[in-house]
Order: C-alpha cells, then structure tokens, then sequence
C-alpha cells in the first residue's frame, strides 16, 4: 500500500496533489474508487463505510433541488430518485423536497412521470434497437431480422421465457400448475422483486398510499399470476394477468387476445407459430404496434415496448395498473407522451390485471 501510495504522489505531483491528502475528500468528491487511497470520497462510502473524516465537510453539501427524479449521477455526494431509498444514498432534503413535493416549484418522484422515468433509466437490461434488435418493418411474415440472443442469458430473461410455456393458449380451458411451474414463478418473482425498476416502482406505490412494503411482493404475484375466469359468466379458471399481457390468449381461431410481450413476440415468430402482417402504429421510444397471426388467428394491432427487460415492462405496468386501474395512464418519457391502458377483471374480488399494453 504504502509503495502504490508514493506511487500516485510522485506520478502527481505536478497537479499539486501531495500525500498529505490521501486522508482527506479535498479535490476528490465523486471520485471512482481508489484503492491507492486510504478513504474515499464518493457516494457509495457511506454504505462501505470507508468516507475520509472530511467527507462531510467537502462532499455533503448538495441537496435535490431541480434534481427530482434524475437518474444516479455517481460524481454527486447524494442521490434524488426512489432508488436512493434502497441504496441509503439520499439527498437529507429528498423526503421533503421530492417526495412531500415541499422545498421548491419541483414536481419531484410524486408525479407518476418522474416514477416511470426513472424505472426506464435503470433498465440496464434493455437491448439497443438498431444493434442488439434489427427489426424490418416491410418484412414478408418476420418482424424481426436479429436479437442478441446472449441477453436472454441473463437472470430475468431467463426465467421470464421460462413461464412462457406454462399455460394453456385457448380461452375457456382451465389453466393447471405444477410445482414446477410454482417454482419457476416463484423464481422470477424473487428477481422481479430484488431489480431496480421494481424497487422503484413499489417505492413510489408506497409514497402514494398504494402499497405497502410488507404486502408488495404478495399484491405483485396476484396481479399477475392467480387465476381467474376471463368471462363473468363462466367458473372456469382460464386466464392471469400474466398469461394474457405477456403470452398471449387464443378466442378459438377468431383472434388473439392480449399478447403484449416484444420477447414473446419475437420466439413465437421464430418458431414459425406467428406471421407479422405490418406495422399499424409506432410511438418513442421504441413503442410498437404490430398486426400479425398467432396459430392462424388475426391480431389487428399488438402493441408493446420493443427491448425493454422483463422487469422494466412489469414495473411500468404494476405503477399504471394500480394508479390507474381501468383507465390510461398517462405520462412522459424521453420527452415523449405515452399512454398505458390497464383493465382489471370487474367481476373478480381483489387485484386482478385483465390487460395492460401502450395505447398506441
């Protein structure tokens, strides 16, 4: 240690930095980290708990006005976005600025807007279309030219394509579970709680009065995962929210129900079960509305987020579901106004997703 220390001071003297300041945050707030140094001077110190004694005085004076709902900025000595919750790293002004909406003319993670937001900037799993996606839009029956298909190793893809054979296509048979599908379930569900866009979304829920810490994961697991009858008149349980949003349901060969999975679409296609017709609507960023066949049924327009991670599209669909049931859910991003429609099931008790897609 003490040799890697000389050697930094001798390669940097000539900026002024001497070894004296190897114990102190002067010159260095926000700086990656650096072992050659005996403390650090950034953000993520405080949970390692290896800040320099002057961190504070250096470091610790900056505060969430007109940061609101920003993504992590790791040169900052704190955080204003729901995640820092999580992470321990707020702002001492985030509750009151941000989150009680005081201190300021900014509207702060309150707004649904600055949620969504902020679950779309933490989606580190989400492909880049035009490299790791290229779709053709004039294409004859493919949609789809190439998909990266190494993201689909990663955790949350994973065991997301993994619950898509686990139902019965055909509305008005009755869905069956076996324990290892309930595992599989319960597999995503543990990833789908610990990501960060969910983190965020159930952060905000909670700030809203619409959930509890508690009770989230339970209140996420039946909006998408038990069964009910998808028609009032029937006992027949047949349908999710999970089945109908990200797999797909059949009417018979009269049409496709649901089906709102960019995933989903592209392994159907390229199973040679799903024929693209043309592209009806398209939104930014990256919002797709798809006519295709699925088993010879006709959708006329599928909409959906084009290489989102499983987790994101989940965590942007449980916020408008529960903010919004049955209604749009409107809001910002990228600068861009979207839409999200959810329905829930009327005639069942409980929280229940019966659809939840872009409104394109």
């Amino acid at each position: 240690m003490r040799e890697s220390i000389l050697t930094i001071c001798l390669a940097t003297v000539w900026i002024g930095i001497v070894c004296a300041q190897s114990d102190s945050c002067a010159g260095r707030c926000g700086d990656p980290l650096n072992s050659a140094f005996n403390c650090q001077c950034n953000s993520a110190c405080s949970r390692y708990g290896d800040c320099c004694p002057d961190f504070s005085v250096y470091c610790q004076e900056d505060n969430c006005q007109g940061r609101c709902g920003q993504s992590a900025d790791f040169n900052r000595p704190c955080q204003c976005n729901p995640s820092c919750v999580t992470y321990g790293d707020c702002c001492s002004d985030y509750q009151v600025t941000c989150v009680n909406g005081g201190g300021g003319s900014t509207p702060g993670v309150s707004t649904l807007a600055a949620a969504i937001q902020d679950i779309w900037n933490s989606d580190t799993n989400r492909m880049n279309v035009g490299t790791d996606i290229v779709i053709d839009l004039n294409g004859n029956t493919k949609l789809f030219s190439y998909v990266n298909e190494a993201f689909f190793s990663r955790p949350t893809y994973q065991a997301f394509i993994a619950l898509l054979d686990n139902y019965d296509r055909t509305i008005g048979r009755a869905e069956s579970q076996s324990s290892a599908e309930s595992t599989e379930i319960n597999n995503f569900m543990n990833l789908l709680m610990s990501s960060e866009a969910m983190t965020i979304g159930m952060n905000f829920l909670i700030s809203q009065g619409k959930a509890t810490a508690s009770s989230f994961r339970g209140l996420v697991s039946e909006l998408w995962f038990n069964f009910y009858s998808r028609s009032s008149s029937s006992s027949i349980l047949d349908s999710s929210g999970f089945e109908h949003a990200m797999v797909g349901e059949l009417q018979g060969t009269s049409s496709v129900s649901g089906f709102h999975s960019w995933i989903q679409f592209y392994l159907q296609e390229k199973a040679g079960n799903l024929d693209y017709t043309s592209m009806v609507s398209q939104a930014e960023p990256n919002v797709k509305g798809a006519a295709f066949t699925w088993f010879g049924a006709p959708k006329g327009k599928g909409s959906f987020f084009l290489g989102t991670s499983p987790e994101c599209d989940l965590a942007i669909y449980t916020v408008c579901a529960l903010m919004h049931p049955n209604a749009k859910c409107n809001f910002a991003l990228n600068g861009n106004s979207l839409s999200v429609q959810t329905w829930d099931i009327a005639h069942k008790a409980g929280n229940q997703i019966g659809s939840a897609y872009p409104a394109i």
